[in-house]
C-alpha cells in the first residue's frame, strides 16, 4: 500500500487544530490506556516479519521530504565579468531589497552608494539561487546553494564573487509575501579542475554557475511528526509512552496530539543528526514491557541476521533498541563465521557501549580484506567511546588506501576528536591539521563547510618555489638569497627549506578591480602560508587596526594554488579535491517521489555537517565586504 502524500496538507491542518505548541485536543490522550490485542494486530504496513510490532508498522514520518527553496540574488565583486542586465521584475525586487537594507541613505552612512547604479554595474550579476533543505532540518542548519546567472544576460564569469544576503522561499512568484524558510549568503566556488585532472580551467573560461558552500541557513526548524496510518487513541498513547520511557525528559520527547498525530522533540544529543534519532524511534517495539518479550525477540532478530535477503541494518537497529539486557546473546554472535552476522551483531552491541563489540569493529576496520571496513569505521564514530575509537582511527590514517585515510579523518572530525586540530581562517574555511605517518595528503571539500585538511607530515614550500595565478592576481614566491644565487651554479642550488636561507615567503595580491597591490611575508610552512593568504582582521575586535595589511584570498584562489603547486612538484604532497557532488536541485524531483508505506529514513541527513562546527559564514548585509 502506498503512503498517500496528499495527506501532508491534512496533517499540517491537523497540527494547527491539535495545537502542536501545547494546546489541548478535543479528546485528551491518557497516559496508560488499555491496549486491545486487535489494536496491535491492525497494522497498516507489513514489513520484514522480524520487524513487525515496531512503531514503523503503525506510523510514518509526516514531513520526510527535502524542501526546494529559491530566490533571486546579486553576486558582487566581479572584475567586470558581470552584467547589469536583468528582467524588470527582478531589478525591482533587488532594488527594493537594497533599499530595505539601508543602501543609499545619509542616515545610514551609505549615501555614497546608489542602489540603481549598483544594479547597472558590470561588477555585479543577477542570479537564480536554489537550495534543498534536508529533511528534519533544525533552525541554524546549513546547506549548499547553487547559483546560476540569469539567461539572456552577458555575465561571463562569477568565480570569486560574493552572493549578498538573499531570502529563500518555497515559491518565488513576484509579490509573494510568504515568510522565507531560509537565507543565503557567501562566496561563489566553482570546481577549478578540468575533467580527468587535466589542469585548471582556463582564465577566459565562461563560468555562469557555481556553488555557495554551506551558504544556506534554515530560519525555522521543521516539525517532527509521526502520522498514524489508522487513527487510534490507544496506539497514539502507547507510542507516546514507549518513546518517553526510552528517551524520557522534561518536557517529554513525544506528545500525542490526537488519535493521528504524535509530535517529537529531538533530544540535545541528537540535535545534529535528527534522522538518526527518528530511525531509532521507528525501531522501538510496542510490546517491550511484556515479560520475556525482549529475550525472545532478540533470538528472532539474531536468527533473521542469517537471512541473506534480510534488511540487516534495520535488524541491527532493532537489536540496539531492545537494550543492554540482550548483550549476552549478542556476544555469542560477535565471532560468527558469517561476517555479515558478526558485523551487525557487533554494531548493535557497540551502539550500546559494549567494549567487546567495539573491539570487534576495530579489528574489522583494520582488516584490509573486509567488505565491512568503511561500515565499521562509520559505526565506531557513534559508539560512545571516543578514546577507544580514536585509537583505531589514528591507525587507519596510516593506511595506503586513500579512501580509508579520508574516512578516518572524517570520522575523527565528526567525533570532535583532539586528533584533528581545526582553525577557522578568515571566516572563509577551516584548516585541519591531522598528524599521521606516510605521504602528506592535502584534501579540500567542495560541499558543506569549506575545509582544507593536511593529513600526514606538515609540508613546507621548498626554496625557489614560485606560483603565479591566472591574471597574475596572486603570487607566491619563496626566493633564494641573492648571495646564494650569485655564488652557486644552478645545479647546486638548495632544494629544501633546510638548505635555504632565512628569506620569508612573499605573498603578493593584486586586486583586479581597483588595481591595488598588497605584499605580505610569512614562513615557508604550508599552514603559515594558508593562514596568511586567507586571514583578515576583525573590524569589531577591540584592538582592530584599519591600517593592517591583509589579502583575504578566496577559498577558490587558495584551492587553485594548492592544486597547481602540488601538480608542479613545488609541494611535497598529494592534492585531492572532493568529488563534485550530485546536483541536489536536479535530484529534488526523484527525492520527492511517493514512497511505500512505512519505508524508513535512510539516516543520511546532511552528513557533511555532522561535527563540522558552526559555518564560518554570517548573514551580513550587502556592501560590508567582498571576496577576493
Amino acid at each position: 500500500m502506498l503512503y498517500n502524500r496528499k495527506r501532508t496538507v491534512l496533517v499540517m491542518a491537523g497540527l494547527l487544530a491539535a495545537g502542536v505548541a501545547g494546546c489541548s485536543s478535543d479528546k485528551p490522550v491518557h497516559n496508560n490506556p488499555p491496549v486491545a490485542a486487535q489494536d496491535l494486530n491492525a497494522k497498516v504496513y507489513q514489513g520484514y516479519p522480524a520487524l513487525n510490532g515496531t512503531i514503523e508498522n503503525f506510523a510514518a514520518l509526516a514531513f520526510d521530504s527535502p524542501v526546494l527553496v529559491r530566490g533571486y540574488g546579486l553576486i558582487a565583486g566581479l572584475p567586470r565579468t558581470g552584467s547589469g542586465e536583468m528582467p524588470p521584475e527582478v531589478r525591482a525586487a533587488l532594488l527594493n531589497r537594497l533599499v530595505k537594507n539601508g543602501i543609499g541613505f545619509l542616515s545610514k552612512g551609505t549615501a555614497q552608494y546608489n542602489p540603481a547604479r549598483i544594479l547597472s554595474s558590470r561588477q555585479v550579476a543577477a542570479v537564480l539561487v536554489e537550495g534543498v533543505i534536508p529533511p528534519l532540518a533544525t533552525k541554524g542548519t546549513n546547506f549548499d546553494l547553487r547559483v546560476v546567472a540569469l539567461p539572456n544576460t552577458q555575465t561571463t564569469d562569477i568565480r570569486n564573487g560574493l552572493l549578498w544576503t538573499v531570502p529563500l522561499r518555497v515559491h518565488i512568484r513576484f509579490g509573494n509575501r510568504s515568510h522565507p524558510m531560509a537565507a543565503g549568503r557567501g562566496p561563489v566556488f566553482c570546481d577549478p579542475i578540468l575533467p580527468g585532472g587535466k589542469g585548471l580551467l582556463p582564465a577566459n573560461a565562461m563560468v555562469r554557475s557555481g556553488t555557495i558552500m554551506a551558504g544556506g541557513i534554515v530560519r525555522h526548524s521543521q516539525p517532527v511528526v509521526l502520522d498514524l496510518y489508522a487513527p487510534s487513541y490507544r496506539i497514539a498513547a502507547l507510542i507516546q509512552r514507549v518513546i518517553n520511557e526510552r528517551y524520557g525528559g522534561f518536557p517529554p520527547v513525544a506528545a500525542a496530539q490526537n488519535d493521528t498525530l504524535i509530535t517529537l522533540k529531538i533530544p540535545p544529543e541528537y540535535r545534529s543528526r535528527p534522522a538518526e534519532f527518528v530511525d531509532l524511534v521507528m525501531h522501538l517495539y510496542l510490546r517491550q514491557d511484556v515479560p520475556g518479550f525482549t529475550h525472545s525477540q532478540a533470538l528472532v532478530l539474531l536468527k533473521a541476521l542469517h537471512d541473506p535477503m534480510a534488511p540487516h541494518r534495520q535488524l541491527s537497529v532493532a537489536l540496539q533498541q531492545l537494550g543492554r539486557t540482550i548483550l549476552p546473546l549478542l556476544r555469542q554472535h560477535y565471532h560468527s563465521s558469517d561476517p555479515t552476522v558478526a558485523f551487525y551483531a557487533a554494531r548493535a552491541g557497540a551502539m550500546m557501549g559494549d567494549e567487546d563489540a567495539i573491539s570487534v569493529l576495530g579489528r574489522v576496520a583494520l582488516n584490509e580484506g573486509s567488505t565491512f571496513r568503511l561500515a565499521s569505521l562509520q559505526a565506531l564514530t557513534h559508539c560512545h567511546d571516543a578514546v577507544r575509537a580514536t585509537l583505531y582511527m589514528t591507525k587507519l590514517l596510516a593506511s595506503r588506501q586513500v579512501p580509508i585515510r579520508l574516512a578516518a579523518y572524517k570520522a575523527l572530525l565528526n567525533m570532535h576528536s583532539g586528533a584533528v586540530y581545526s582553525q577557522s581562517v578568515g571566516g572563509k574555511f577551516y584548516l585541519d591539521i591531522v598528524p599521521a605517518p606516510g605521504r602528506t595528503l592535502i584534501y579540500a571539500t567542495q560541499t558543506g563547510v569549506p575545509r582544507i585538511a593536511i593529513i600526514g607530515p606538515v609540508p613546507s614550500l621548498p626554496a625557489g618555489a614560485l606560483y603565479i595565478s591566472q591574471h597574475s592576481a596572486l603570487t607566491v614566491n619563496y626566493p633564494f638569497a641573492a648571495a646564494a644565487i650569485a655564488s652557486r651554479p644552478a645545479a647546486a642550488l638548495p632544494a629544501s627549506p633546510a638548505a635555504s636561507t632565512n628569506l620569508p615567503v612573499q605573498l603578493i595580491y593584486r586586486d583586479r578591480i581597483s588595481g591595488d597591490q598588497t605584499v605580505l611575508a610569512t614562513g615557508p610552512a604550508l599552514p603559515n602560508v594558508l593562514i596568511a593568504l586567507g586571514q583578515a582582521p576583525n573590524p569589531f575586535a577591540p584592538k582592530y587596526d584599519p591600517r593592517t595589511k591583509y589579502i583575504a584570498a578566496s577559498y577558490q584562489r587558495i584551492i587553485e594554488m594548492l592544486y597547481s603547486m602540488c601538480q608542479a612538484g613545488q609541494l611535497p604532497a598529494t592534492f585531492m579535491l572532493q568529488e563534485s557532488p550530485q546536483n541536489q536541485v536536479a535530484l529534488f524531483a526523484s527525492l520527492n517521489k511517493p514512497r511505500p508505506s512505512g519505508h524508513l529514513l535512510n539516516g543520511s541527513a546532511n552528513a557533511t555537517q555532522r561535527g563540522a562546527g558552526v559555518s564560518p559564514f554570517t548573514t551580513k548585509l550587502p556592501g560590508e565586504e567582498s571576496s577576493h
